[in-house]
């Protein structure tokens, strides 16, 4: 046998090693990509939770905000209990000032407010069909003695 020659077998054992090797270290970085993705999506789906808890259970502030002056958004008069003029306020807001004060800049969003018969105030985009990541959280409370439901979609 000469000097810098090839023996197959090994060079053919050595290529399937080395591709084996290669592949496994492919799936188990896909899979920490992946549990990376779930656990950021878990972390966002609870900062939203916290966001419509300041939504719907404070009254915001200041204490008697309008869309000129709010810097913290909530619309309750007490926990669960809506404030119409609040929300009236909030429906006046633009999209882009809304995103801005929950800090959900860079995402839409959509909000309902919707008794048993009808719906009664809508606000952002309602283009949510095609999206990805869509985190929606489904809140009931109390707006002029009457049991309301509040949907809130971000994506």
């Amino acid at each position: 046998m000469k000097k810098a020659q090839v023996f197959t077998p090994d060079f053919i054992v050595a290529s399937i090693m080395f591709l084996l090797i290669l592949t496994i270290l492919q799936v188990y970085t896909q899979n920490m990509y992946e549990k990376i993705d779930k656990q950021e999506n878990l972390l966002y789906y609870d900062s939203l939770i916290s966001t419509t808890d300041i939504l719907l259970l404070y009254q915001g502030y200041p204490e008697y905000w309008n869309e000129n002056n709010v810097e913290v958004l909530g619309v309750a008069k007490k926990p669960n209990y809506l404030n119409r003029t609040k929300v009236e306020h909030m429906m006046n807001m633009t999209n882009d000032k809304i995103r801005k004060i929950i800090n959900i800049e860079g995402r839409s969003f959509n909000m309902t407010i919707e008794n048993s018969t009808d719906i009664m105030y809508t606000k952002g985009s309602s283009d949510w069909e095609d999206a990805k990541n869509i985190f929606v959280i489904n809140r009931n409370g109390i707006m002029d003695e009457r049991s309301v439901k509040i949907r809130f979609i971000v994506w």
